[in-house]
């Protein structure tokens, strides 16, 4: 008798492990950590490998795929002359999850001037031209050793700029940092 309920139990559990579900939840991994996770019928905003980005709702999440319900907000002109959103609908598309390349920043998430690299973009060529426009004017050389330091903060600054942009994006890409996984 215990021999033949440890064969039933045994068949039970196979063949309940056989049927188990996965895939359910796509989740957003920052350095392993699920800092975001989509369900059906969350909403989710992604750019995918043609660097377009889609907005809409997850109609379902499979083991490797997703398929998402699209829609696009617009603005247009009401019959009164104001600017109102318009919703357009433009059916489902489905997804492999190596086509998605980023996810967009949460509403609300605060972006500095001073991190993304803005700032430095506007100074350096502000400072740069200043310099420029002052020799002129105080009919100096432009390029003389007095001069030429500042200049090239200037055009320094840009660069630092430039570089500050691309390594804190406003989106978070799937690369180094970044993952996308089914669970």
């Amino acid at each position: 008798m215990k021999k033949l309920v440890f064969v039933f139990v045994l068949l039970f559990l196979s063949f309940g492990a056989s049927f188990a579900q996965g895939g359910k939840l796509l989740a957003l991994k920052d350095r392993g950590i699920i800092v975001r996770s989509f369900t059906s019928g969350s909403y989710i905003k992604l750019q995918v490998i043609n660097h377009q980005w889609i907005t809409g709702y997850i109609d379902w999440v499979k083991p490797d795929t997703i398929q998402i319900k699209q829609f696009v907000l617009q603005t247009a002109v009401t019959a009164f002359g104001t600017y109102g959103e318009d919703t357009l609908k433009l059916g489902p598309l489905k997804f492999h999850v190596n086509e998605i390349i980023g996810f967009a920043q949460e509403k609300g998430h605060y972006t500095s001037v001073f991190t993304n690299g803005a700032l430095l973009q506007v100074a350096g060529p502000l400072y740069a031209g200043l310099n420029i426009s002052n020799s002129l004017i105080k009919k100096e050389a432009v390029f003389s050793n007095r001069n030429l330091p500042q200049i090239a903060g200037g055009i320094v600054a840009w660069f630092i700029g430039k570089w500050q942009s691309r390594a804190h994006p406003n989106y978070r890409p799937i690369g180094k940092r970044f993952s996308v996984e089914i669970i």
